[in-house]
């Protein structure tokens, strides 16, 4: 048994080792940690030189040899890094969402020289190329980085571009209707060709896009901004108007750079022009023209037709000029449209008249058209019933005339077949008889051939009698005679032919 004091210094001794193990884990660990640096997943490590040579003025990233921060970053995993010589600093990465770019800002580098706004490689400042969407490890003492909004032009418009940067346009560049000069990729200056729908990812401060729309526009003349004119007779005539445009992609970078924007278009050109038209075309006629109905369709006509022409000339497509309404004075419309309502009255009376007139034969000719008609039914039964009698009649005829030459022909069956019978009968009498004259004449030729022998007859008449396939047995018995035994020996048979042939032979003589 262990004694308590004994018992005390060994918990006191575990207690202290215990303890030093832990110190010495920890220290481990620290150390672990002090040397191996773990990045994890959207981080990156920025290394630092804690010796070496003071950077320049200006400088900031340090070379080796130099203290101060690396340009290298390092990114995912763990890394083994002396804490002596370096220390770390954990940073986020950069991320650019979609739908966005990032615009490295260079804070190295040689200064740009005057009049340049985009940095290349080895210059301070805004950088050309642009982050695309997605994670990157920039150095945090070298760049920073501005997210901007990628350019999305959606469907029904396009980009209307204009390059902020590069050469100035050269003599020979493209010049457009209006002496509008377009230049080519890499010179400042409007750009011809648009983007289409669709996403890109340009730098900001390098090209300028402008969304402008290219489906179906309209303007509308209702109201207080109603199209008003004096008529030819002095009188104030107002159109109720709407016009259907349209900014073809090919003209856009032409018409902007003109007029501005979509809202300049309508307010200078569509608006300005359409009142313009209207009162030049509305007063070359009097009031009651719009009225009566033939200075309508021509004032319709030729706005449509003028304004067409003259926005096509400036790039811009008016697909319909539609005058909606003509207001004319009430002073003049009250006793003009009395007028027409009289004359209306008139004819509407004298349709009436005519509608009578016509309602009234219309009857006449339907009661005609019933009288008619009962005659054709009457008449048509009248047939029906005599088509009827003169069948029945007919058919009666057909069955009287079907029994008599029915029954003649049972009669004339009946005869035949008399007639039939009588001639088998004799036929077969005839048959008869001259089955006997062969046979007697058979039998005369046999006996004459015989030559009166009437035993060598016999026994020719035995021979032919006899069987083809007829035996012969001897059987040695006791005493007697051959024919005694002939029945044992298989001869009764020969002997019972031979007797029935003797019959037949007596029976045909008598025949005879």
């Amino acid at each position: 048994m262990i004694a308590p004091e004994r018992l005390e210094q060994i918990k006191k001794t575990l207690i202290g080792v215990a303890i030093l193990s832990a110190v010495f884990l920890a220290l481990i660990v620290g150390a672990w940690n002090s040397v191996f640096h773990y990045v994890g997943p959207n981080e990156m490590l920025v290394v630092i030189s804690k010796s070496g040579d003071d950077l320049a003025e200006g400088q900031l990233l340090a070379q080796p040899g130099q203290k101060g921060p690396l340009e290298l970053v390092l990114g995912e995993g763990r890394h083994f890094i002396t804490p002596i010589l370096y220390e770390v600093e954990r940073r986020r990465t950069i991320v650019i969402p979609p739908l966005k770019v990032g615009v490295r800002i260079s804070l190295t580098g040689t200064p740009l020289p005057p009049g340049r706004i985009l940095a290349g490689e080895g210059e301070r400042g805004t950088r050309r190329n642009l982050l695309p969407p997605g994670r990157h490890r920039l150095n945090p003492y070298a760049f920073t980085v501005e997210i901007r909004d990628a350019t999305v032009v959606p469907p029904g418009y396009v980009g209307f571009v204009t390059n902020l940067v590069g050469t100035d346009p050269g003599a020979d560049a493209k010049r457009g209707k209006g002496g509008i000069r377009f230049v080519k990729e890499g010179e400042k200056g409007i750009l011809e060709n648009v983007l289409q729908p669709g996403i890109y990812y340009l730098n900001p401060y390098a090209k300028n896009v402008r969304i402008v729309e290219v489906g179906l526009n309209q303007v509308s003349f209702l109201g207080r901004d109603q199209i008003r004119f004096p008529s030819k007779d002095a009188f104030d005539i107002r159109l109720d108007s709407t016009v259907e445009w349209e900014l073809e992609p090919s003209h856009v970078a032409r018409v902007l750079n003109e007029f501005g924007s979509t809202k300049e278009i309508e307010e200078k050109v569509l608006i300005a022009q359409s009142r313009s038209i209207g009162r030049l075309e509305g007063s070359r006629y009097g009031a009651k023209e719009f009225l009566l109905g033939s200075g309508r369709e021509e004032i319709q006509r030729n706005f449509t037709e003028k304004l067409v022409t003259i926005c096509k000339g400036k790039g811009i497509s008016v697909h319909s000029a539609y005058i909606r309404a003509i207001r004319i004075p009430e002073k003049l419309l009250v006793p003009i449209r009395e007028a027409f309502v009289a004359v209306e009255k008139e004819r509407t009376a004298k349709v009436q008249q005519e509608t009578l007139k016509s309602a009234a034969i219309l009857e006449r000719e339907q009661r005609t058209i019933e009288q008619a008609r009962q005659e054709v039914r009457f008449q048509t039964e009248a047939l029906v019933l005599e088509i009827a009698a003169g069948a029945s009649k007919e058919v009666g005829q057909i069955e009287a005339e079907t029994r008599r030459l029915e029954a003649e022909q049972q009669r004339e069956i009946a005869r035949l077949d008399a007639q039939t019978t009588e001639l088998l009968g004799r036929a077969n009498a005839d048959v008869v008889g001259w089955i006997g004259d062969a046979r007697a004449g058979l039998f005369k030729l046999k006996v004459d051939a015989f030559k009166g022998d009437s035993a060598a007859f016999a026994r020719y008449a035995f021979a032919e009698a006899l069987p083809k396939d007829l035996q012969i047995r001897l059987v040695q018995t006791g005493e007697g005679t051959f024919w005694t035994d002939l029945n044992t020996a298989g001869g009764g048979g020969l002997l019972k032919l031979w007797a029935k042939q003797q019959h037949d032979r007596q029976q045909t003589r008598k025949r005879k």
